[in-house]
């Protein structure tokens, strides 16, 4: 159980400051929810899902063996960074493979653009937490200074410290926001440099063992396409008794 004097001291502290906490406390709370976004939209497994793992990790095994077309189905269906980048590297809307790698490279990027939602949001924190902080203890010292200058006899040493220290804590407060808030924005800003690496190294992968096996000529076997000729429908091959979801997690390749 918190000690209640301890909640106490916390509530005069958040009280002590005036008008300028709630803004500081507003910034604190958006500045969690934003963090708390981040982390989850920045896991491993929502960026790389892990049913796409296997195949990710055997490229050349899948397109050797026939399996393209439940490779292009797997990334249609997941929403997904790694996912909607896969889809464009596979397409048949492209002529050659210079007009592939411009697509995909767009579409990293705008994928990399919305992985970095909310930083801005952070930098908003960060910047204005100390300026609000700074506002508020300006704003406690004229309120301090304005009675020793209103004729009364307030030249009480103690109660002119007393008032100096609280006016100083809306700066406490206002540098304890932005300092948490920077620890994160640097965490999430190294994070998507390597979520960005890694998604460059696995497209540029998928996009050369999609060549080195044909190319668009593998669309010619997946169903629903443009250049699929009319017949039976086509059967997805299942995986391979060896795939191994747990497994390819794992791989240096995809993590």
């Amino acid at each position: 159980m918190p000690d209640p004097s301890l909640n106490e001291q916390v509530w005069k502290f958040l009280l002590s400051g005036g008008f300028f906490m709630i803004p500081i406390g507003i910034c604190s709370f958006v500045g969690i929810a934003v963090c708390i976004h981040r982390a989850i939209t920045l896991r491993w497994k929502a960026v790389i899902p892990l049913a796409l793992r296997p195949d990710l990790a055997r490229l050349g095994e899948v397109f050797r063996e026939g399996r393209a077309a439940r490779l292009l189905l797997d990334l249609r269906r997941s929403d997904s960074p790694m996912g909607r980048i896969g889809r464009v590297a596979l397409s048949s809307d492209f002529n050659d493979r210079a007009e592939t790698e411009k697509a995909v490279e767009a579409t990293a990027r705008e994928q990399i653009v919305k992985l970095e939602n909310g930083m801005g949001v952070l930098e908003v924190v960060i910047t204005i937490a100390p300026l609000l902080g700074l506002l508020g203890t300006v704003s406690g010292l004229v309120g301090v200074f304005a009675t020793l200058g209103d004729g009364a006899d307030h030249s009480d040493p103690a109660l002119i410290a007393g008032g100096i220290a609280e006016a100083l804590n809306t700066t406490i407060a206002g540098l304890c926001v932005a300092v948490i808030m920077v620890i994160f924005h640097s965490y999430f800003t190294r994070r998507i440099e390597r979520i960005a690496a890694r998604l460059e190294v696995i497209a540029g992968h998928l996009l050369h063992e999609y060549f080195k096996n044909g190319g668009s000529t593998l669309h010619a076997a997946l169903p629903g396409t443009a250049d699929s000729e009319p017949g039976p429908p086509s059967v997805i091959p299942p995986r391979p008794a060896g795939d191994s979801v747990r497994e390819a997690g794992k791989s240096d390749f995809l993590s």
